[in-house]
């Protein structure tokens, strides 16, 4: 097993950089109201915005962590818990761990389906 060693804090400045970034798109797509701000957003719209956001950050790791077993799991739903003192949503304390490995399964799968081929191998 692989630790990641990060805080929660830095893990939490991560996600928040990238929540705002996947607000400004969905502000700019005409999903969100320009002007708001994520503290003013009620749970049903954060909730897409999160699992976007922890999806697009996980995608961006080394095929290694994600591929085999870390800690990433406890460091997301940590990182999402931590979400409900900040963005004063309490919906965020009860984030689960099975939920977070749900949204970071397909990615595992994902990166699976192509180490399984033999194709990179001509590069």
């Amino acid at each position: 097993m692989i630790e990641i060693k990060i805080t929660i804090d830095t893990a939490l400045s991560l996600l928040l950089d990238r929540m705002n970034l996947e607000l400004k798109l969905r502000q700019r797509d005409g999903f969100v109201t320009k002007g708001s701000r994520l503290e003013n957003l009620s749970y049903q719209q954060l909730l897409p915005i999160v699992e976007a956001s922890i999806f697009d950050t996980v995608f961006l790791l080394p095929v290694d962590l994600i591929m085999q077993e870390t800690n990433l799991v406890q460091i997301i739903t940590g990182t999402v818990r931590a979400l409900a003192r900040i963005l004063h949503r309490e919906e965020f304390a009860l984030f689960s761990s099975q939920r977070v490995f749900r949204l970071i399964q397909p990615i595992a799968n994902h990166f699976q389906l192509y180490s399984d081929s033999k194709d990179y191998r001509n590069n």
